[in-house]
């Protein structure tokens, strides 16, 4: 047995540094150099000079967990007649989506999506990773479905299976409005809310400033678990926590973030909103502080 391990361990080249600590401690300090190279200095420039990077960060597509479901049947995970379908853009692109009726249309059969049916409808804005699937958003959907709501879900461009392209603040929010103009037009007379989730607070309150700006103010907007700017989220993201309180912390993750296509100003876009606003935010949020939260509410009641 002895000499088997003694084998082992000139194979692996392990000899030499058992015998002299000195060589393995090096060896550690190497390595443990290597890691602190990476993170404090190649994970800064990245971020701040590569718009890749950046956009990697903040979009999260492909953390979707279970990542082979099957987004054409939407039925088959309890959304009693929930249906997909595509939704086009007018950069000839579609956007995966989802509609669901209320409880009292959901045993009926339609040709067409009921929009007009009196019942209000709440357009879902996600955030940043997974897609329309995940479970915690199944169970708003079905919760908002025993309210009597219509729903319509989608993906942002870039995510799940809607067209798989690049993704910036614009795109998201260009998708936003081509689902609801998508709903107006088929929706007549109901009220039509917008609920937007984390990053999805930042591109609902840009959507409704800009569908207020056009005189076409949504019936009210839902703030769930919202951030002021994105600024001060990345600031006070737990991924930044060992990277805050170093010189050039701002240089390096805050300013970059604008001349990559990426701002999501909600509370400069509060104050064009019109419409009821309500928020709903969690105190130990580890990923939005609430604090943050409470910026965007302090917002809406001095405006």
């Amino acid at each position: 047995m002895y000499r088997e391990y003694k084998y082992f361990f000139r194979s692996m080249k392990f000899r030499g540094l058992f015998r002299s600590p000195k060589r393995f401690l090096v060896s550690i300090m190497r390595f443990v150099g290597v890691i602190l190279f990476l993170i404090y200095i190649v994970v800064p420039l990245a971020i701040r000079f590569s718009a890749t990077v950046q956009r990697h960060l903040i979009f999260l597509p492909f953390l979707r967990y279970p990542y082979d479901i099957d987004l054409t049947k939407p039925a088959d995970l309890g959304i009693e007649g929930a249906v997909s379908l595509r939704i086009p853009t007018e950069s000839k692109m579609e956007l995966g989506a989802w509609y669901i009726p209320p409880k009292t249309l959901a045993s009926k059969k339609f040709e067409d999506f009921p929009l007009d049916s009196g019942h209000p409808v709440f357009v879902y804005l996600h955030g940043n990773s997974g897609s329309r699937a995940n479970g915690h958003r199944i169970e708003l959907y079905k919760l908002l479905q025993e309210l009597d709501y219509h729903i319509i879900t989608f993906d942002y461009r870039g995510y799940a299976d809607s067209s798989p392209v690049p993704i910036t603040e614009d795109t998201v929010v260009t998708d936003s409005h081509n689902v609801i103009r998508f709903v107006e037009e088929k929706k007549g007379g109901p009220s039509l809310f917008i609920w937007g989730h984390s990053l999805g607070t930042g591109v609902g309150s840009r959507v409704a400033a800009e569908m207020c700006q056009a005189s076409r103010c949504p019936k009210g907007l839902i703030l769930e678990s919202p951030f002021n700017n994105l600024r001060d989220e990345i600031r006070f993201h737990p991924f930044t926590y060992i990277y805050r309180y170093m010189p050039f912390f701002e240089y390096f993750f805050l300013d970059g973030m604008p001349s990559g296509g990426m701002s999501f100003t909600s509370d400069t876009h509060i104050a064009d909103i019109m419409s009821p606003v309500m928020i709903l935010h969690a105190e130990d949020d580890a990923v939005v502080p609430f604090h943050l939260g409470k910026k965007v509410k302090y917002l809406v009641l001095v405006l």
